[in-house]
């Protein structure tokens, strides 16, 4: 490992050590495989730092949205690296929305896709407005005849750098200021655990303003590797097979879907009852050999796949345990944008599937106000923590404490030293009796019925528990072998369920109400659903 303190250390670092190798690739609008080299994206950084700086944008808030890119990565790494506070954006933010953001924080550029400035109004006093598709390429001409004086002030790795914001399941989004300090501890802490290496290539799925897959990125550019851009859920299939990923990076929701797809294939070649056999025997049956058992599955993913880095939702324990015995290396992570993002994890060399595994080498970890059950706030306190929420000292004041920052989740620290999360703070159910519920482990308790899509459990009238389910009427009309299905068969079914939820957990946690929706839930962009809607 090479110790890396700002973003441009990595950057420069990266370039000399792998001037030839291929740092992006992605398939152009005609399906052809376009590439840039290490040396080129630093020429092009640099050159469009200088254009940017030239242009009067020293120090300014940038502004950057569309959809995952060689021209986002390029625009991040020149702002951060030689310019000033880039600001990434959600892409499926409505107009009105971004314009909000834009205002609030106080953003002198903004840099999107033609879909992202179709949805901002350019007139007035709004943020100047440059395209990626046209706007780069010409500031990057301009920028190679300009002196690299323009971009040799000392970076700053204290000062903000990085503005995020919040991804709003709360109904609250905040401003998240992050430094390169921030960024860069929280990579260094989290790259033992991945093994990443310059023979990585890396499947861009998930939208890359989120901090979880950004922090990915500039993994696998810091160790050499490659990153593909995906053209989206629709030509997954495709990418995995023409690019060849070692390293996938998703969110449970996309694991689980792909976890269903390959026990449909094997339930239609009648071979579900032979993979249950060897799953359970995956302990001893090497990894190798697990592979080459499950050869069509990791066909599937391009062949080359290894390591699946699953992160900001709780996991399936079932799908988790399938994808282990299958043969992939399955790293379980916990973190929040608040840290940059990554707190606790798993290792390649320490897999726990049933936990989010162990605090990085350079973070402290703390469980306040523990409950009878051993339950407690998990605290966490490390260089990664941010400086704050931007314009907000009450709400930094109520995370931060005394260095510590309040995660606001519920979870314990088991014998084995990892952690187990159980729920957030603010969605506990507290009973009559005093006793704690919580949602989360009731929801993950009914997601194992097949015939439930999608639920949220609440506490209405009084401490009644309330399960809102959205029901999976094709699952259930495959049960009763008919095509369609009645509203009285699908309550049925989900009755059914939650009867056996109940009869597996204490009385006191019993659901005891229902509503079955017609309609799946508001999620962000990360597939988390919106709970306070």
């Amino acid at each position: 490992m090479i110790d890396i303190k700002n973003i441009r250390e990595l950057l420069y670092s990266s370039a000399e050590r792998f001037p030839h190798r291929t740092a992006f690739l992605w398939k152009n609008e005609e399906g052809k495989a376009e590439t840039v080299s290490y040396s080129k994206l630093k020429s092009d950084a640099e050159a469009l730092g200088k254009a940017l700086v030239k242009r009067g944008y020293k120090d300014k808030k940038i502004a950057l949205c569309g959809k995952n890119s060689y021209e986002w990565c390029l625009s991040y790494l020149a702002v951060v690296c030689f310019v000033g506070v880039i600001v990434p954006l959600d892409k499926e933010l409505p107009g009105d929305e971004l314009m909000n953001v834009l205002q609030f924080s106080e953003c002198d550029a903004f840099i999107g896709d033609k879909n992202a400035l179709s949805k901002v109004n350019s007139e007035g006093n709004e943020p100047f407005m440059l395209s990626m598709e046209t706007d780069l390429k010409e500031l990057i001409r301009e920028g190679e005849s300009l002196s690299d004086e323009l971009i040799s002030d000392k970076v700053d790795e204290e000062k903000i750098s990085v503005l995020l914001f919040t991804s709003g399941t709360t109904g609250v989004m905040k401003g998240v200021m992050l430094s390169q300090k921030n960024i860069c501890s929280d990579l260094m802490g989290v790259h033992p655990c991945i093994e990443a290496n310059e023979n990585d290539r890396s499947l861009s799925v998930l939208p890359l303003h989120h901090t979880y897959e950004c922090i990915a990125f500039l993994m696998i550019i810091y160790c050499g590797g490659s990153v593909a851009f995906s053209g989206g859920i629709r030509t997954l299939k495709d990418d995995f097979a023409s690019f060849r990923p070692t390293v996938l990076v998703c969110v449970p929701l996309l694991l689980e879907r792909f976890h269903k797809l390959i026990l449909k294939k094997m339930t239609d070649e009648g071979k579900r009852k032979k993979a249950q056999l060897i799953t359970g025997l995956s302990g001893i049956i090497s990894e190798e050999n697990r592979r080459k058992i499950f050869a069509d599955i990791h066909a599937f993913f391009g062949g080359s796949l290894q390591k699946i880095v699953v992160g900001a939702a709780a996991l399936s324990e079932e799908v988790a345990k399938d994808f282990a015995a299958f043969g992939f290396k399955l790293i379980i992570g916990y973190g929040l944008t608040e840290c940059s993002p990554i707190v606790i994890c798993n290792s390649v060399a320490d897999i726990s599937l049933n936990s989010i595994g162990k605090p990085l080498s350079n973070v402290q970890v703390k469980i306040e106000g523990v409950s009878e059950d051993g339950v407690g706030e998990i605290c966490v306190k490390g260089p990664m923590v941010m400086l704050g929420y931007y314009k907000n000292k009450e709400e930094t004041d109520k995370v931060m404490k005394n260095g510590w920052f309040y995660t606001g989740d519920l979870g314990y620290k088991d014998r084995y030293g990892n952690y187990r999360i159980t729920g957030r703070s603010k969605n506990v159910i507290v009973t009559r009796n005093g006793k704690n519920v919580y949602p989360e482990e009731l929801e993950f308790y009914l997601l194992k019925h097949s015939v439930i899509k999608e639920v949220v459990v609440t506490s209405e009238r009084g401490d009644i528990i309330t399960a809102h389910i959205f029901p999976d009427e094709n699952e259930i009309a495959k049960k009763l072998r008919k095509d369609t299905v009645t509203s009285a068969e699908i309550k049925k079914a989900i009755t059914q369920a939650i009867r056996d939820v109940n009869k597996r957990i204490p009385s006191y946690k019993n659901i005891r109400d229902t509503v079955i929706r017609k309609e799946e839930f508001s999620k962000t962009t990360t597939h988390k659903i919106k709970r306070h809607q």
